[in-house]
């Protein structure tokens, strides 16, 4: 656990979560990746709102040596944009309607952040 990488990654959160349009969900931070070569993993807990934004070794220490580690913790925010459609994607018995209908609002939600203003 690292209090000021954890206040500094809050910041960055609460910075995008309005461009990506993700003020509904509830954000929290853990020390711990599950890959140690991972710099941060994003963990939903569904079907609720609440995601987990997992934290390792490698962007702690970017983050020390002055690094702009902001677009990893944007990375893991966007798998909350995508991660329906991979869901959808690797499960056996998925229909077509659904991967359409989840494209479909991923394309959506696409055009929303581009044209939010």
């Amino acid at each position: 656990m690292n209090p000021k990488f954890e206040k500094y990654a809050y910041g960055v959160i609460k910075e995008y979560s309005p461009r990506l349009l993700l003020e509904r969900n509830t954000w929290h931070l853990n020390y711990g990746v599950e890959n140690p070569e991972s710099l941060m993993e994003c963990v939903f807990n569904y079907p609720y709102l609440g995601v987990t934004l997992n934290y390792g070794d490698k962007v702690l220490k970017q983050w020390k040596d002055g690094l702009n580690v902001a677009p990893a913790v944007v990375h893991e925010m966007c798998n909350v944009i995508t991660n329906p459609l991979y869901a959808k994607g690797i499960s056996r018995y998925v229909s077509k309607d659904e991967i359409l209908d989840e494209r479909e609002l991923l394309t959506d939600y696409i055009a929303k952040i581009i044209t939010k203003k």
